[in-house]
């Protein structure tokens, strides 16, 4: 061990055939692929628990899951099928069919039920919106040939224009907007209908027990088949020679003052981190790294979310509710280009999400009771110049705020809630390290979306995370360590 400049720098002789940066969903996917094939792995995380946004957390015996809702696909073409089953998901993990369609949108005008299959959903939606039947049946064509429409490199906001005249149908259609992007008219056509009609075609699942089970069973494939994950570790430096290849990382302790720093040797790094990070700080300057930092500069990041977690003494079924995810409007929003000014406006008005894991067997909360989670749209900047009071009282005049508006939707909710926690923007850059806390990478827009899948410059580096893959959903992230894993191994044969 040397000492330099108060730095003590530990330099391991053990060397790994893959190191993959991250241990969420898709670092974890492709460290499991490569562990099963024989590769000597090693899975670096910053944080204390694995999963990233795919994690859980409980308290007061309320299990909450951090950011995961559902889970699109499971149909027969569906990408994931082929990773789940060589990876013995199946016999391990219980997916649970959501049975209430895809979400019910509720505002002052409307309040309609959105199935998730395509003849119900063209059934139910040209009873609402009957002089809309031509391009109800249009827009779902397009959503299923989306690549090869007019429409693929367009916005939503423009796509749904040129197909209806009632604003109502429009809001309905984007009412899940908040997983592809903020503003209709910036968000990718072709993004956001590759997910959204992935759940068109095998409806939404969840994981019983919650996201962490998925991630908990992967780590501990990665470990059976004699793979390595170390937690509290922060990557500070990716190693490359003198070609600019990558030979391994320098990392660093998070969970306590210790200034020791490792390096690794590896013969391939899988980034499941974000992009700007590696770009702008693991990476050393030369000629090829700055290609990838000057495109990061360019691209402009995606929104963040605040979460309000609850914790209820009953099952909300006994309050009348019946619904697994609602969509609120404020009455504000009359048309789509009234949504992204929404995102900006007052949390009192601001639109929502609420999920009700009551509605399933989800095994989330003790029995007898439920949890359930508001979500909504918002950025660092709300959060990010205000002191430690400001901050703690702007975060409890938030959760008043939208047990309020959610007691509206479910009269009587407020008088059962046991448990409540709020997550900011703050909160999700801080578990991540995602710039601003983005929960979508980059933002989806028709532009960006075009340079997909993201790849990296340097051969032996690869990309497996949301910041790499051009459409949302939990099933993009899977098939993007998939496919990393592949790739390594057909490198190696």
């Amino acid at each position: 061990m040397q000492k330099d400049n108060n730095i003590f720098l530990h330099i391991l002789v053990m060397a790994y055939d893959v190191i993959v940066i991250g241990s969420g969903l898709g670092g974890l996917v492709a460290a499991a692929k490569l562990a099963k094939e024989g590769k000597k792995v090693l899975v670096v995380e910053q944080h204390s628990s694995i999963g990233g946004y795919a994690t859980c957390f409980t308290k007061k015996n309320f299990t909450v899951d951090v950011g995961f809702h559902s889970m699109d696909g499971l149909y027969v073409q569906d990408p994931k099928i082929k990773v789940f089953e060589d990876l013995d998901v199946y016999i391990n993990i219980e997916f649970i069919k959501i049975p209430t369609g895809y979400f019910r949108f509720t505002n002052e005008r409307v309040d309609f039920t959105l199935p998730d299959t395509v003849d119900e959903a063209i059934t139910e939606l040209k009873q609402q919106f009957p002089e809309e039947e031509k391009g109800i049946r249009t827009f779902f064509k397009t959503i299923e040939n989306i690549s090869t429409s007019k429409w693929s490199n367009k916005s939503v906001g423009e796509m749904l224009d040129s197909l209806f005249r009632n604003d109502d149908i429009k809001l309905v259609l984007t009412g899940a907007m908040l997983y592809y992007g903020d503003d209709p008219y910036t968000t990718s056509a072709k993004a956001f209908s590759t997910a959204v009609s992935r759940i068109f075609k095998g409806g939404n699942h969840y994981i019983k027990g919650g996201s962490l089970k998925l991630t908990d069973y992967f780590a501990n494939f990665i470990k059976e088949h004699g793979g390595t994950i170390t937690l509290n570790k922060k990557v500070t430096k990716i190693l490359t020679d003198s070609l600019g290849l990558i030979t391994g990382v320098e990392y660093e302790s998070t969970s306590n003052d210790d200034t020791v720093k490792t390096q690794v040797d590896a013969n391939f790094v899988i980034l499941n981190a974000s992009v700007p990070q590696v770009a702008n700080v693991l990476l050393p300057e030369n000629e090829t790294t700055s290609l990838l930092r000057e495109a990061v500069k360019q691209m402009k990041l995606g929104h963040s979310v605040l979460n309000v977690y609850l914790g209820f003494d009953t099952p909300l079924d006994k309050l009348g509710h019946k619904d697994y995810l609602t969509v609120v409007n404020d009455q504000s929003v009359f048309k789509l280009s009234d949504v992204f000014g929404n995102n900006n406006t007052g949390y009192s008005k601001r639109n929502f999400l609420f999920v009700d894991y009551s509605q399933i067997d989800s095994g989330m909360a003790p029995y007898g009771k439920s949890t359930g989670v508001i979500s909504t749209i918002d950025y660092i900047e709300n959060w990010s110049k205000l002191d430690e009071d400001n901050y703690k009282s702007k975060k409890k005049q938030v959760e008043t705020e939208f047990i309020e508006r959610l007691d509206k939707l479910i009269p009587g909710v407020k008088d059962h809630i046991e448990f409540v926690s709020v997550a900011t923007p703050k909160t999700m850059k801080r578990y991540t390290l995602n710039p601003k806390g983005s929960i979508i990478g980059f933002a989806r827009t028709p532009i960006q979306v075009e340079m997909y899948p993201l790849k990296s410059p340097i051969k032996n580096l690869y990309f497996s995370s949301t910041w790499s893959i051009p459409d949302g959903g939990f099933t993009s992230i899977i098939e993007a360590g998939w496919n990393s894993a592949v790739s390594i191994l057909r490198k190696r044969r």
